[in-house]
């Protein structure tokens, strides 16, 4: 759990920025808070029941806070790599069955999850995928590493590697994706 968090909280480093500042920027950011939470229930879901409850019990509380406070959903059950990314808040909703692979980073308005129609089939995403603002990934998609997707595109078809893709429903544009933009770290 810890691994992971600190990689999910080297996202938001800025370098020559003091370490005081950048402390009180992460204490002041909702994405930070949404992925804290999340680890740890991730983690305490993973507990014995009798070792366990009371931990799950409190990420409960917790979880429930956050998503009031920031109105973003990751439940502990999804399955997220490190070095996670929030970009804003407001309006993010993760399916409780999603993956989502290494260095992934959402925008506000994001949603991850089913199409509905009675299907219950949730997203699979790679390493370094980028969801831009109001975008939406539905359904069972397989989304490649180094992906791209745009400000309020809907993914409903799987998506290569390496891809850029916009639209509704997004079809890939170039072959760029984000390989360079967000190396983990």
């Amino acid at each position: 759990m810890l691994d992971a968090f600190r990689a999910d909280l080297r996202r938001h480093f800025e370098a020559g920025v003091p370490a005081w500042r950048q402390a009180l920027t992460l204490a002041a950011t909702q994405g930070v808070w949404a992925t804290a939470v999340y680890r740890f229930g991730h983690w305490a879901y993973d507990l014995p029941s009798p070792v366990g409850l009371p931990l799950k019990v409190a990420y409960k509380f917790l979880n429930k806070a956050v998503e009031i406070t920031t109105g973003i959903s990751v439940p502990a059950s999804a399955s997220i790599g490190p070095g996670f990314y929030i970009g804003h808040f407001g309006a993010i909703i993760v399916h409780p069955r999603a993956v989502m692979g290494a260095g992934c980073s959402i925008g506000q308005g994001v949603t991850i999850g089913t199409q509905g129609q009675g299907k219950d089939d949730v997203p699979v995403l790679g390493d370094r995928v980028y969801v831009g603002a109001g975008a939406k990934v539905l359904g069972a998609v397989t989304v490649g590493d180094d992906v791209a997707i745009g400000a309020n595109s809907v993914v409903t078809r799987d998506l290569p590697s390496g891809v850029t893709a916009v639209g509704a429903p997004a079809r890939p544009v170039q072959q760029s994706g984000t390989a360079k933009l967000y190396p983990v770290k």
